[in-house]
């Protein structure tokens, strides 16, 4: 609890730390800060032409050729945020080495930065994906009120996942590389890029008890849809908090000991 509350107290540090990182992945380039939005809009515009106009892919009940391009970027988008968050998070000690070991910064900043850093990409993404859907579609609801809950839970989930994986990347260095196939695998067990009822009934019950279902088919609700999330989001929110509650845990116990290793 001592370390949580000094995490609050280096909120300052924690501001700067985020824009340093953020400003680090555009070093160098000469649009800088514009990729936030370009490489959202260029994904989009891609997607669009590529599943709409190409290959003419429909989803029941969608008849408008650009529908299940946006259909798959409300989903595809917050989980690749989830996914960068989570890579990030397994560099993050390895990363700040020096941090970590001279610093008087409490150890719990150091993953946390790369993956709040995360959602102001997402953010930006799921501002483009709105107006697209509007302008395409002509969707446009109050429910979309809800999408900062979303992300939020979004954030915690990756959270508890991120400081397990920053512990576990130190000891178990394989983990590392071979995170990138994992959470590859977590796409494509999860209706992310393909409806939901493209699932064999046999295995719709294992497809119920993912919380990244309910996670990112709730953006689809709210963006798409228009209409309110299923409750399997507040199964999804309920799981992320105590799933950080215990990960947090683990990362205080762990991390004298994972020094020795970074």
């Amino acid at each position: 609890m001592n370390t949580t509350n000094n995490v609050f107290s280096h909120l300052h540090a924690l501001r700067l730390l985020i824009a340093k990182e953020l400003s680090g992945k555009y070093k160098g380039t000469m649009l800088g800060f514009l990729w936030l939005f370009l490489q959202p809009l260029i994904m989009v515009l891609v997607y669009s032409f590529v599943f709409s106009v190409i290959m003419k892919v429909r989803v029941s009940g969608m008849e408008n050729p650009y529908h299940f391009s946006l259909y798959l970027m409300a989903a595809m988008m917050p989980y690749t945020a989830f996914q960068e968050a989570i890579l990030s998070a397994s560099n993050s000690l390895f990363a700040n080495s020096s941090l970590l070991h001279k610093s008087t910064l409490p150890p719990l900043l150091l993953p946390l930065v790369p993956i709040l850093s995360t959602v102001v990409t997402e953010v930006v993404t799921l501002l483009i994906i709105i107006i697209a859907t509007y302008f395409f579609l002509g969707q446009f609801s109050y429910y979309l009120l809800m999408l900062p809950f979303l992300v939020f839970v979004r954030l915690v989930l990756s959270l508890a996942i991120g400081y397990i994986v920053a512990i576990l990347s130190v000891f178990i260095q394989d983990l590392r590389q071979a995170l990138g196939l994992i959470l590859t695998m977590l796409m494509f067990l999860t209706p992310i890029i393909y409806p939901v009822e493209m699932i064999p009934a046999e295995f719709v019950i294992f497809n119920d008890f993912n919380p990244l279902f309910h996670l990112f088919d709730g953006y689809r609700a709210l963006i798409i849809r228009g209409e309110m999330p299923g409750g399997g989001l507040y199964f999804t929110a309920g799981f992320s908090l105590i799933l950080l509650f215990f990960s947090v845990l683990f990362y205080q116990k762990t991390i004298e000991r994972a020094k020795e290793f970074v």
